[in-house]
């Protein structure tokens, strides 16, 4: 599990980042989870394009706090694995469209990760304007599978 003190250290990290250091590092992270930075593109490709950047950046995020709480190298996500993924996503989404109580959803398995996410979405957008809640649902269900997907093995099972 990703610690709440490992997703403070990578946003202190990336916030030090100059706009190139940035441009490389997701240069690095496209070529090493291109299924990942797919998934999102086709999901998001008739989105605004404040939706595809926040996705993509989120992800990012995201990727970052798995790498610091994994010394290990993260292995590159098979688009299997985020197709697997998207349905654990779909399914759990319906759970909650469908009224499940809290104590009948399964305890997620990375909680600070998904805190971040949340608390993300809830803070105003860089031209200080708010997402409405059709576009936190789309952004938070596509991190919910990219936090499934990186943090879980090829047979989905969790790391």
């Amino acid at each position: 599990m990703i610690t709440s003190q490992t997703v403070d250290d990578a946003c202190s990290e990336v916030n030090s980042y100059s706009d190139d250091r940035m441009m490389g590092e997701f240069d690095a992270f496209f070529k090493e989870q291109p299924s990942v930075c797919e998934f999102i593109t086709e999901l998001t490709s008739e989105s605004a394009l404040k939706i595809q950047e926040l996705a993509l950046f989120m992800s990012y995020m995201v990727y970052k706090a798995v790498k610091k709480g994994a010394p290990e190298s993260v292995p590159a996500v098979s688009p299997e694995t985020m197709e697997a993924a998207y349905k654990e996503s779909e399914g759990w989404i319906e759970r909650i469209n469908e009224g499940a109580e809290a104590s009948d959803m399964p305890a997620d398995t990375e909680p600070y990760l998904i805190q971040y996410v949340i608390s993300e979405l809830n803070q105003p957008l860089e031209d200080g304007s708010f997402l409405e809640d059709e576009e936190k649902g789309e952004v938070f269900f596509i991190l919910k599978t990219v936090i499934s997907s990186l943090t879980r093995s090829p047979l989905g099972k969790e790391t």
